[in-house]
């Protein structure tokens, strides 16, 4: 009978397989959080959850068992038994997230990042400060409930309707990770107001160095003539 694999084998042999995840885990003490291809990084949650479990235990052979698997142990070890127990004492499991982006331009392959929560900097606040900036940008983004009743927010026909509820959903489940944010950070409404302003101006300064660099391009490759006039 044919069984599943405990572990993702990742086209490699074993000796670079764990080789390779144990340096991956190791950057990931250090740094709080990585980037790399999505299969690496789901692969990484069992064992950089491992580690943190093993420090819990505050036991002899846990600490033995996490430094044989680490490197740079004079680095890990300490932030792993002082600030990572003190952080996670509250917790009794899942100290990994995993955020998608999307696809790498030469290769098409799917990248994330993996992060331990609630570490500083942690990417899922600055990432509801981004949505958040993109819906004060493109208010068409949100949609109310009473919209929805009076017809406005999906037409006549039946799924355009349920995608309409469906996006109110994902909007009310953003609100909710919003006022966790709120609490977690100690924020004011006025505060994340701010951030929010803060972030859809970079967003607007982003917009306006792509479309230069467009127009460069075309420049470039038109020789230094362009047949239209370039927006304002």
């Amino acid at each position: 009978m044919k069984r599943p694999k405990k572990f993702p084998r990742l086209a490699r042999k074993t000796s670079h397989r764990v080789s390779m995840v144990r340096n991956m885990v190791t950057a990931l003490i250090k740094h709080d959080r990585i980037k790399t291809t999505l299969p690496k990084a789901e692969a990484l949650v069992h064992w950089a959850e491992k580690m943190v479990t093993l420090a819990k235990k505050g036991t002899t052979s846990a600490a033995i068992r996490a430094m044989a698997f680490l490197r740079e142990t004079e680095v890990t070890m300490p932030k792993l038994y002082n600030e990572m127990v003190e952080r996670y004492k509250n917790r009794s499991g899942g100290y990994t997230r995993v955020h998608k982006l999307g696809y790498r331009p030469h290769d098409h392959a799917p990248m994330g990042i993996i992060e331990y929560v609630d570490a500083p900097g942690d990417l899922k606040y600055s990432m509801l400060i981004k949505t958040l900036a993109r819906m004060e940008l493109e208010p068409s983004l949100r949609i109310s409930s009473q919209a929805l009743e009076n017809g406005q927010g999906g037409g006549s026909k039946w799924f355009a309707k349920k995608k309409a509820v469906t996006k109110l959903k994902m909007q009310a489940k953003l609100d909710r990770n919003v006022r966790k944010m709120m609490k977690a950070k100690k924020m004011t409404k006025k505060q994340l107001n701010e951030e929010v302003a803060k972030e859809a101006d970079r967003l607007i300064e982003v917009e306006k160095e792509m479309k230069e660099a467009a127009i460069k391009v075309k420049l470039r490759r038109k020789k230094g003539h362009l047949s239209y006039a370039p927006e304002d």
